[in-house]
């Protein structure tokens, strides 16, 4: 169990980096996050399957790639909704003190 935890983690740093420029995008003009998300998307699924082709424990790296994966696409997403609503309130709230 240990082991899958910290190959998650492993997954999940460079994926988090991905996902961040992917909400960042996403912020400025809607359209792109779901590009970046399906591009890295592509890329995942590709490096899955040369891991699947791997042998000894190269497909043990699989399930935890997926994980970070589904992590990384939910939090993206959350954090590009988070950015939208705080620019709402902050809109409004300046509109209100005006």
């Amino acid at each position: 169990m240990t082991l899958f935890l910290a190959a998650t983690m492993m997954f999940l740093l460079p994926l988090g980096f991905l996902a961040l420029a992917a909400a960042a995008a996403g912020f400025f003009c809607t359209r792109l996050q779901p590009l970046i998300l399906v591009a890295m998307a592509w890329g995942v699924g590709r490096f899955c399957a040369g891991l699947a082709a791997g042998e000894m424990f190269a497909p043990m790296l699989i399930p935890p790639m997926l994980l970070a994966f589904v992590f990384v696409v939910c939090a993206s997403i959350a954090l590009r909704r988070g950015m939208e609503h705080g620019y709402r309130l902050e809109a409004a709230d300046r509109a209100a003190t005006e």
